[in-house]
């Protein structure tokens, strides 16, 4: 009897609904303490449209989006330690992201990705200032994708601050572009163990 290989997958009939699909979206200052563990993909879906609406948004974005969340590491050293020993690594702080690249060149979109900036009351013109104030922080910034399944999956990092500045390019027979880095900083300082984000997953109502 000729033998057969087993051939190793992590294929299952869910997978492809599992899947993130698209660019999804980002949208600014969307209240997620109303959110709760059964909050349905349809019911964040109108506070997503909502905050649309509202142009509480980047609009159209190129090139999708990244999140990032990095942990600034530190090794404890100990003599005869010929390996890391669980323990023996500390995560001090993480680094967290979101970037994308937007094209919607807005007065909004200028303040956002300049941060600290003022309007010239006489002329209605942006100003770039070197003083960063609290107030030009964004207090809520938030990724939404959709799934394979249908359900919503959101991404927010806390007090977002484009540290990347501003490099706005203009395309002949193209549409400017300004790439974004938003960099989340922690306010709360009785949750300085925890990094500022959150995750959220939101399944189809029945």
């Amino acid at each position: 009897m000729a033998a057969t290989g087993y051939r190793p997958s992590g294929l299952t009939p869910t997978s492809f609904m599992e899947m993130q699909l698209g660019a999804g979206a980002f949208y600014i200052d969307i209240d997620s303490s109303t959110l709760t563990p059964n909050t349905t993909a349809e019911e964040f879906a109108k506070l997503l449209e909502a905050a649309r609406q509202d142009g509480r948004s980047l609009g159209t974005t190129t090139g999708g989006g990244t999140f990032v969340a990095t942990p600034e590491t530190r090794q404890i050293e100990a003599d005869d330690m010929t390996y890391p020993v669980i323990g023996s690594t500390v995560f001090d702080s993480w680094e967290i992201m979101l970037t994308t690249t937007i094209k919607e060149i807005t007065s909004e979109n200028l303040q956002r990705v300049l941060s600290a900036t003022s309007v010239d009351p006489q002329t209605g013109a942006i100003m770039i200032s070197s003083a960063l104030l609290p107030e030009h922080y964004i207090g809520r910034l938030g990724w939404a994708g959709i799934k394979g399944d249908g359900g919503l999956i959101y991404i927010e990092i806390e007090n977002a601050l484009n540290t990347s500045g501003m490099t706005m390019t203009m395309a002949n027979m193209g549409e400017a572009t300004i790439p974004v880095e938003f960099r989340g900083h922690q306010s709360d300082l009785t949750k300085m163990q925890y990094a500022p984000c959150k995750i959220f997953f939101f399944e189809k109502g029945v």
